[in-house]
């Protein structure tokens, strides 16, 4: 798909529309397609599933700034609303159809519960680490960057900021590319 056909159909459909950025050999991509079949068949004529093929649509995919997949995004009214990568389970992706069908201002989580959980494992890990030896403030380091690593969706403006960033470094990548040719 092109990202002129692309961004009509996010612009000009009534509905709310989930995206499915997938790849043909990723094994995660190839487990939620049944969730997605499913749901898509449980909301069909309120919410539109657009399944975009990451190796067929590379443009599209890199104008999105999908950086891993699967990537699942969420549009309302013609704007982004939402966005999770990776692997989601049956209730975290129906909590996606339920939040684009939502009127209200919605915020869906970066990550997922047990991801969250396993980062503040981790960052306690890390913790105990540098109570423990010597030098402890390396451990100390790494438990404030892994702990803040594992809430920084919860912070307001984080996301907002990462996102900018990484559009400012796939214009620049952009830019760069354009001028090789």
């Amino acid at each position: 798909m092109d990202a002129k056909t692309f961004f009509h159909i996010i612009q000009t459909n009534p509905r709310p529309i989930i995206v499915d950025v997938w790849a043909p050999w990723c094994a995660p991509c190839r487990r939620m397609n049944p969730l997605f079949e499913e749901l898509k068949a449980t909301y069909a004529g309120r919410v539109d599933v657009l399944k975009v093929n990451a190796d067929e649509s590379q443009p599209l995919v890199k104008r999105l700034g999908v950086l891993g997949i699967p990537t699942t995004i969420v549009y309302r009214h013609g704007e982004e609303i939402g966005r999770r990568t990776g692997a989601m389970s049956r209730g975290e992706l129906e909590a996606l159809f339920r939040a684009a069908l939502s009127e209200d201002v919605v915020r869906i989580p970066a990550m997922s519960r047990q991801t969250r959980l396993i980062r503040l494992f981790i960052a306690l890990a890390f913790l105990g680490m540098g109570l423990a030896l010597e030098p402890g403030w390396v451990f100390w380091m790494l438990a404030i960057f892994v702990f803040l690593w594992g809430i920084y969706d919860l912070i307001p403006g984080v996301t907002d900021f990462r996102d900018r960033m990484i559009q400012k470094a796939l214009n620049a990548a952009t830019e760069l590319e354009s001028r090789r040719d």
